[in-house]
């Protein structure tokens, strides 16, 4: 359709759309003519699609971003325009802005400007009235043409047609054809005209709300099918209910009860409304209406003159309070308000009513069904843990070696107690993260554990050192001050593994001051009670929520979001448990948690140990090392060279054939996973050749070797490996020369 004739200075249309409709190439076709007559392009738009216009304006031939950096066209926020600076009534913005464009060269002003933030503000008719009545001096008396985008799904046909007496040209497309209707170019009278548009759009109307009926069913159910809680669920029936129609905007009360503090989700809802709502009074007439009635409506006219005030200035005709409820289970209340006269939520009620039991009866299914989802994603997450634990502590075993070889190099070199005391810690620690390796790669499988006596008071104070860095410079950089207070006085032994009793300590520890954000105190104590060790790990945290206090041993259970990942405390539990052990947790919010561990006494006598590394230079032996993780093969290098004995290094496949002809070796020490060939079958070529030679393998795999691979090999060494360890292993080839 032509549509230039219908466009020039001083005329404005008010441009007809709903959310099924794309008016943005009339917009482009609008612009288009206002490009060509040098006029200054304004777009102040609410919610419609830039690439949109863009694509159309590429359609008559610009170039999108050259038109907004020449300043030609300039897109601007309507809510900004009209509500934050109220437009409507400072006036003489726009005369300014016309002006400018004046002034700037241009021949006049072409604005579109959407009127939809009108609705979503404090509108009322008598505001926009009031604005388009001002608008007819400032069109006759400067060069201004504008299209006034109306969304009729918002504004309903009614409040359209009550403002255009003061402006009687209109545009509106039916499918793709686009209808003008102007004062001066008529086929037919004014009034024949607006009965034939009126007629049109309610029957537009109500075919659209009968297609929502649908839609809003079919979306609400496929929608909800995704969401992760009952209040999601909640919030997109909301949503829908408004998006719909059904009503301007509305909130939910999730605390159904006069004791439970209301707990509020909102969908457009003026805060002045939230605050009419909050009213102890209303929420009491609630309960107790609830329990004759299914559902409230509530008449603007009926209401108390101090309500009817607060309701009238939001311009709203009619609120619908409904229970979200199935049977005897009631998760809230839903209200909603309509500013649409012709569309009140009297005649919507009964649907809306059903609509909210269904909700509450898809809730309820939803939660029966996430305990199952829960139950078979933690079993996913359990398998899924298992598979990835080979290859990751692989990779962690050759980079614990080199630590551990290395610390223990230089515990052999240097004097300095001090340093050395350091270097015992990061041994420990090595050790320690060695033996979680080694516990998680046991993790799908069901294997006998090597227990140990452990002096549980050493085992807290090495954990205590463990953590100092977090406990003490970590939070002296965060400006608080955290002591650890310890009392042991157990002098105790327990039965476990050594490394998971630090980890037990490490981890009260470790949650304890991340519970105290702003400083405070830990205090550990130990004693016998008959035949246990009573352990108590105390701090002046944050403290639990009883919730939150049920559910702490739960796996992956965390209320640290994204820095933790909710296996601590399981894991503490399981090793307490493991030890035929108890854990008992107080906690009070702002008051802080104590945890109090009881482990069964176990009577030992203690061993010295032996601490030979050196060895005689009789009994030096000629090494060669394979592996292709330089820093792994350095670290054994300098362990082996510490015991004496006379090393080579081989990190390439290709060397290792002329190393062996190029000299003669008592032994090989070679890594499982060398590139392209495995330790296995370098172990087979080598005996091959020299069936004399020693070999020891090296692996941080736990897994089991077959029968017929281990007959080329003499020994097995896990990774991390200490030098003791190495030095024992040395000692079997000795002993066979």
């Amino acid at each position: 359709m032509e549509l230039d004739k219908y466009f020039k200075d001083g005329v404005r249309y008010h441009l007809i759309s709903s959310d099924d409709d794309n008016v943005v190439d009339i917009i482009a076709l609008y612009f288009d003519w206002a490009l060509r007559n040098n006029k200054k392009c304004i777009f102040y738009r609410h919610n419609q699609n830039i690439n949109e216009l863009e694509f159309f304006l590429e359609q008559c031939g610009y170039n999108f971003n050259f038109l907004v950096e020449g300043g030609r066209l300039v897109i601007d926020s309507a809510y900004d325009y009209f509500v934050d600076k109220k437009v409507y009534i400072n006036t003489h913005l726009l005369v300014e802005t016309i002006k400018s464009a004046l002034a700037e060269g241009f021949s006049g002003v072409a604005i579109v400007a959407d009127r939809e933030c009108f609705f979503e503000s404090e509108y009322a008719e008598d505001k926009l009235y009031y604005y388009e009545k001002k608008l007819d001096d400032i069109f006759k008396s400067y060069p201004v043409s504008a299209l006034s985008i109306y969304n009729i799904d918002k504004f309903g046909v009614d409040g359209f047609f009550a403002i255009t007496h003061l402006n009687p040209n209109f545009i509106y497309k039916v499918i793709n054809e686009i209808f003008v209707h102007n004062k001066d170019i008529v086929s037919f009278s004014y009034e024949e005209t607006l009965g034939i548009v009126y007629t049109f759009l309610k029957r537009r109307e109500k075919s659209v709300r009968e297609n929502k009926i649908f839609g809003f069913i079919s979306n609400l159910s496929t929608e909800i099918s995704y969401k992760r809680d009952e209040r999601e669920i909640i919030e997109t029936t909301l949503k829908y209910i408004c998006n719909t129609n059904y009503a301007s905007f509305g909130l939910v009360d999730l605390s159904p009860s006069l004791e439970q503090v209301s707990d509020i989700i909102a969908y457009n809802v003026p805060e002045k409304m939230i605050e009419l709502y909050y009213t102890q009074q209303i929420k009491s007439r609630i309960e107790k209406y609830f329990n004759k009635v299914k559902y409230i409506l509530i008449n603007t006219e009926d209401v108390e003159e101090r309500f009817k005030e607060i309701l009238n200035k939001y311009n709203i005709f009619t609120c619908a309070i409904l229970p979200i409820k199935y049977n005897d289970i009631n998760f809230g209340y839903l209200w909603l308000a309509s500013r649409d006269v012709n569309n009140t939520l009297n005649e919507n009620a009964e649907f809306l009513y059903k609509v909210c039991e269904t909700v509450a009866k898809m809730i309820l299914q939803f939660k029966n069904y996430k305990k199952i989802q829960d139950g078979m994603l933690l079993a996913s997450k359990l398998q899924a843990l298992g598979e990835l634990t080979g290859g990751v502590a692989h990779e962690f075993n050759n980079i614990l070696t080199p630590i551990l070889g290395y610390v223990q190099v230089l515990k052999d070199k240097i004097d300095d107690n001090e340093l050395i005391k350091y270097l015992d810690m990061i041994e420990e620690s090595a050790k320690d993260g060695a033996k979680i390796v080694k516990r998680i790669q046991e993790f799908s499988s069901r294997r006998n554990k090597v227990v140990e006596y452990v002096d549980i008071d050493k085992a807290i104070i090495h954990s205590v050192e463990i953590t100092k860095p977090k406990w003490a410079y970590e939070a002296q950089v965060e400006d608080k001050k955290i002591d650890v207070l310890l009392d042991l006085k157990s002098g105790a032994f327990v039965e476990g593994i050594v490394t998971e009793v630090r980890e037990v300590f490490v981890n009260l520890i470790s949650n304890a001051v991340d519970a105290m954000p702003n400083g405070g105190k830990i205090e550990i104590n130990s004693y016998n009670e008959d035949k246990y060790v009573v352990i108590k790990v105390k701090d002046t945290g944050i403290g639990m929520s009883k919730e939150v206090l049920s559910r702490i041993f739960e796996p992956f259970f965390t209320t640290k979001n994204e820095r933790g990942n909710g296996l601590g405390l399981h894991i503490v539990y399981n090793i307490i448990t493991s030890m035929d052990g108890t854990i008992e947790v107080e906690s009070r919010e702002n008051y802080g948690s104590e945890f109090t561990i009881k482990l069964p006494i176990r009577e030992i006598k203690v061993k010295e140990k032996e601490n030979t590394l050196s060895c005689s230079e009789s009994n030096s032996l000629k090494i060669l090392i394979i592996d292709d993780q330089v820093h792994v093969a350095n670290a054994v290098n300098e362990m082996l060279s510490l015991l004496g004995h006379d090393c080579s290094v081989v990190t390439d496949n290709g060397e290792i054939e002329h190393v062996l002809k190029s000299k003669s070796f008592d032994a090989v020490i070679c890594d499982l996973a060398m590139p392209g060939i495995t330790g296995v079958e370098i172990a087979k070529r080598i005996k091959e050749q020299y069936p004399k030679t020693f070999f020891i393998l090296m692996t941080g795999w736990l897994g089991k070797l077959k029968e017929e691979d281990l007959i080329y090999v003499d020994e097995i060494m896990q990774k991390p490996f200490s030098i003791e360890e190495l030095r024992k292993a040395i000692e079997k080839i000795q002993a066979v020369r």
